[in-house]
């Protein structure tokens, strides 16, 4: 019989602890293959939890053709927020490990019905540097703002 290593998800991991120590509540997390049906549901699912506003997603925001993610979500999605993504290049190409590999990412964010999708890189540098400088000190306002009329 073949054992299977167990599944490691450092970057998960990092976004679980982040979102706790900040004092957030998690509501649930799912590992979820490169496949854009399983991801799209696994967002949706999540969306559909009472008392969720945020989702985090991260890994397939490459160029692989396995990187699939934002592609899977583009379609559900209201609006996006555009400067997330240009901003978060923009702070990866200052951080000396990261600098011009920083446009290699399609790292975004949407609103689907007044709630937030976060999508990150795979990296847990990346992960953390999202979470710790853009994401949590920004999301609260916008959800205010995705749910004002």
């Amino acid at each position: 019989m073949q054992r299977r290593e167990p599944v490691v998800d450092e970057s998960g991991d990092i976004i679980k602890q982040i979102i706790i120590s900040n004092g957030h509540e998690l509501k649930g997390y799912s590992l979820v293959p490169d496949d854009k049906l399983k991801i799209l549901k696994a967002v949706i699912d999540a969306l559909l939890l009472e008392d969720v506003n945020v989702v985090v997603t991260t890994g397939g925001t490459g160029y692989a053709p396995s990187d699939v993610t934002v592609e899977s979500l583009r379609g559900v999605m209201d609006r996006e927020v555009e400067g997330f993504g240009d901003v978060f290049r923009a702070v990866s190409f200052a951080d000396p490990k990261v600098g011009p590999a920083s446009f290699l990412t399609k790292a975004s964010a949407i609103i689907v019905r007044g709630k937030l999708v976060y999508m990150l890189p795979g990296s847990p540098d990346a992960v953390r540097l999202a979470m710790e400088k853009l994401i949590i000190p920004e999301t609260p306002h916008l959800v205010y703002l995705a749910n004002s009329s």
